[in-house]
This record gives C-alpha cells, sequence and structure tokens, in this order.
C-alpha cells in the first residue's frame, strides 16, 4: 500500500507572511471603507453610492455596473434608483443595442463625484507614509492579488 501523495504546495508567500498581510489588509480595508462612508456622507450618500460614483467614468451597461461592484443586479438596480431620483446619474438607451440601458453621470453627478473623489484623495494621502514611488509599487502588487468573490461594495 504506497501512501496519498502530499497535497501540492499553493504557489505564493509562505502562510506565516500571509496571515499578518491579510490582517493588514482588512484593516486598511475597513479604514477606506469607513473613510469613504464619512466623505460620502459629507455629500449626503451612502459609501455604496459614492463607491458607484467612483467607477462612471463613462456611461456603462448596467450590467458592467453589476460585474464591477459583484453584486446582484436586482441590488443594483436599487442603488442605481436611489441616486437616480437625486439627479445624479441617469439611464439611457445604448445607441447600438436598444435592448441594453446605459448608466451615466449627470453634470450634477460629475460635480458631487469630484468633490467626494478629492476630499478622499486629500484624506488618504493625509494619511499614507509611503512614498510615490512606494505607491506605484504597492497598487502594482495589490493588482496581482484577486480573490474573486463579492465586493463590499454590494449593498
Amino acid at each position: 500500500m504506497t501512501a496519498a501523495p502530499d497535497p501540492p504546495v499553493p504557489a505564493g508567500p509562505p502562510p506565516e507572511t500571509v496571515g499578518p498581510l491579510i490582517d493588514r489588509l482588512l484593516a486598511l480595508g475597513g479604514r477606506l471603507q469607513g473613510l469613504l462612508a464619512e466623505v460620502a456622507g459629507q455629500h449626503g450618500l451612502t459609501g455604496q453610492q459614492a463607491a458607484l460614483l467612483r467607477q462612471l467614468d463613462a456611461p456603462r451597461p448596467m450590467r458592467s455596473v453589476a460585474d464591477h461592484l459583484k453584486c446582484d443586479r436586482s441590488n443594483v438596480t436599487g442603488l442605481i434608483d436611489r441616486i437616480e431620483r437625486r439627479g445624479l446619474v441617469e439611464r439611457t438607451t445604448h445607441p447600438a443595442d436598444r435592448r441594453v440601458r446605459l448608466l451615466a453621470l449627470t453634470d450634477r453627478g460629475r460635480r458631487v463625484r469630484a468633490a467626494v473623489e478629492a476630499e478622499l484623495l486629500v484624506q488618504a494621502a493625509g494619511a499614507s507614509r509611503l512614498t510615490a514611488d512606494e505607491a506605484a509599487l504597492l497598487v502594482a502588487l495589490l493588482g496581482r492579488i484577486d480573490l474573486g468573490g463579492p465586493s463590499p461594495t454590494c449593498p
């Protein structure tokens, strides 16, 4: 009888490094969510609403918005309904496919998004002790981590 082979060792850093990394990312993520909610609240928004506004650089299909937020489309529809009533976004029809609904910022939505973004950047930059090069490296490194699954921005 032969012994079962050892399970494959996953690529990546060792567990003793991953644990503290997870702890630090969770702490930073929680603080950033709190900061986003705080800044958004100064503009009468929730953190989720501000997160949605931040991703609308150009009109996007509503399905794409839901996919980006990793949310069920019905949840995103409710979120969009609330910010649409405030005049921050509008739904339009895709020019090439009338079945597709696009979500776009209104002029008011662009102003609110810019104000939230500016305050968020000031707050986050003030809390960072990284150099510009270190920040760029961190962005690149974090871009290599993809856990999938639901996003905390999902309502």
